[in-house]
């Protein structure tokens, strides 16, 4: 699963509102730094700390989706979003996974996908998503490594610019209660 070593006591559980405003700088950090040069300038310079809080507030009210968050003492070292998937049928999708610069590479994101991933199963799921843009090669490698195979690849549009996405999905087992 990676190596947690250097991770005194961390806990995943599902987020609470306190949680939201870590959740939020987290995401907006995260995005800036691995997407520039992968999405348009004039996307990324619109994202708000201040948004984010708002939207993942709702997130966490609304049923079937949640986010799980992985934490030690109260710090959130990372965190996986998750609801029913529109574009696939029978599916859960892994709507957003972001881990903390600093504790990248130590198995914080697979134990978030594995959370995700049994959610999922808990709920009865065929299949789990996820939607990699294109050039974000280090997550579609993890997700590919923990066996998600391509569905199908997809375009966006960010403020008027073309981007490029693959859809990854992981099968559940037919036979799993």
């Amino acid at each position: 699963m990676g190596d947690l070593s250097g991770i005194k006591k961390m806990n995943i559980r599902l987020a609470e509102e306190k949680d939201i405003p870590q959740i939020a700088r987290l995401y907006v950090t995260n995005w800036i730094s691995t997407y520039t040069g992968l999405l348009p300038k004039s996307y990324l310079d619109t994202l708000s700390v201040e948004e984010k809080r708002e939207s993942w507030k709702k997130y966490i009210k609304e049923s079937r989706q949640g986010i799980f968050v992985a934490v030690e003492d109260e710090f959130v070292l990372g965190f996986a979003a998750f609801k029913p998937y529109h574009r696939v049928d029978d599916c859960i999708y892994l709507d957003s996974l972001h881990v903390n610069q600093s504790h990248q590479r130590k198995g914080i994101g697979t134990a978030l996908i594995q959370a995700v991933y049994q959610q999922g199963l808990k709920e009865g799921y065929g299949k789990m998503g996820v939607c990699v843009v294109k050039g974000n090669d280090d997550a579609r490698s993890l997700y590919l490594k923990l066996g998600a195979a391509h569905f199908r690849d997809k375009v966006d549009d960010f403020t008027g610019e073309l981007t490029y996405s693959e859809i990854l999905l992981w099968e559940y087992p037919k036979n799993v209660q």
